[in-house]
């Protein structure tokens, strides 16, 4: 596997699902390869990005990978197969593939739109209808109620995870994400993100993923290539080692400043411990919730509605204004936390909801526990204790512990 410069941070590497061998593409009437020698191996069932400035050819190469581009030399191996030269329609029903402006034809329905890889397949009418059921089952769409609509009909989020259910229907075993989220308001685009990665955690495909967005990288990738001008890779590595140890000044530039930050992007709500907060119904009086509120050592009470998910933070002060219902006063609990969520996703809806802390739900919305700024800070401080550990250890193997050089910035 190319890796310039990268360290594997201690994770292992599963059997390859696609291999890029020396791929070179120069187009008609330049003088130099849009992409250079690249080679490049992608480890079955992870997420891999492509990330890199505009100009580094990330989209012409995913679009090699499926032969929408062909290369002018090199190979690529598919599941030990050299599929270089194979039949590009027969190869590209292995991989499914979803593209930024999601491309659903607009006068078929959603279910018909699925469906088009399995009746090229010639798959039997029933066994297709039942997987349209369970793909939109599987992206969080009622088949009875999104079935037979048009795209138009949809939210752009919506046919974003028509997109991606249409990608998945053959079941293949690779797809490719060209800028998926990035025509998606951030609320959408993050919330898509967090179901995307639960989504992987159930159907473990091998995605190759093409964002300009270094953060976006981070969320997403198992491992993460950066990509410099024409395709030559920067780095290719875990996202835990390029931030802890990027390979050159390049990488170091293409990441930024806020290292600590980024690393928010690595850890899931579900890895930390959430705090106990006093909650209670919307519909109890205000002395019982004033109780709760004294009984803790919060400044605020969270009010749940009957199916128990969060609505508004009242504290002391919104207690007293007797006047005003208690579904006007105090601040929004919404949008929640999803436990997919990473911690700077936790951060984020923080810092907007000034409120110090973010209430955590689960798939349906319902209520799981807060998580608050102290649980953030102790992660940085955790995480940066560890990047620090690590990269000790790397440059006691690499000096034989004799040299040592400045630790990075954190």
């Amino acid at each position: 596997m190319t890796n310039p410069g990268g360290k594997d941070g201690g994770a292992s590497r599963p059997e390859a699902m696609i291999e890029l061998k020396d791929l070179t593409k120069r187009f008609p009437g330049q003088k130099q390869n849009a992409i250079d020698g690249l080679t490049l191996e992608i480890p079955t069932g992870e997420i891999v990005i492509f990330v890199g400035p505009s100009g580094s050819g990330k989209t012409t190469t995913l679009r090699m990978i499926n032969r929408l581009i062909e290369p002018t030399s090199g190979r690529i191996i598919l599941e030990g197969d050299d599929v270089t030269s194979v039949n590009p329609d027969k190869l590209r029903r292995r991989m499914g593939y979803v593209i930024q402006q999601v491309g659903l034809f607009p006068h078929l329905t959603i279910a018909e739109n699925i469906a088009t890889v399995p009746k090229l397949l010639r798959w039997k009418r029933d066994r297709i209808n039942t997987r349209v059921e369970e793909l939109l089952d599987m992206v969080g769409m009622e088949p009875a109620t999104y079935a037979k609509r048009y795209p138009k009909e949809l939210s752009g989020g919506q046919r974003q995870r028509v997109g991606v259910a249409r990608a998945m229907a053959a079941d293949p075993p690779v797809i490719l994400m060209d800028e998926p989220f990035s025509a998606i308001d951030p609320i959408t685009r993050g919330r898509l993100q967090n179901e995307f990665l639960q989504l992987q955690t159930q159907i473990r495909k091998t995605i190759v993923f093409v964002t300009h967005d270094i953060d976006e990288a981070i969320k997403m990738g198992d491992r993460i290539a950066i990509l410099d001008e024409r395709s030559h890779i920067a780095q290719f590595d875990t996202p835990e080692t390029i931030l802890s140890a990027p390979a050159n000044a390049f990488v170091e530039d293409f990441i930024g400043s806020g290292a600590s930050l980024k690393r928010l992007n690595l850890t899931r709500v579900t890895d930390v411990p959430l705090v106990d907060w006093p909650t209670a119904n919307v519909s109890a009086d205000r002395e019982s919730i004033r109780e709760r509120l004294l009984r803790s050592d919060k400044g605020s009470v969270l009010l749940l509605d009957d199916e128990h998910r969060p609505v508004r933070w009242v504290n002391a002060g919104d207690l007293d204004r007797g006047d005003e219902p208690l579904l006007e006063t105090g601040l929004s609990a919404t949008p929640a936390i999803e436990q997919q969520a990473t911690l700077f996703d936790s951060l984020n809806e923080m810092l907007n909801s000034l409120q110090g802390a973010a209430a955590v739900v689960d798939q349906d919305g319902a209520y799981k526990g807060v998580i608050d700024i102290e649980t953030i800070g102790a992660a940085i401080r955790t995480m940066r204790g560890e990047a620090r550990q690590r990269y000790r250890g790397e440059e006691e193997q690499q000096t034989g512990g004799l040299e040592s050089r400045e630790e990075p910035e954190s």
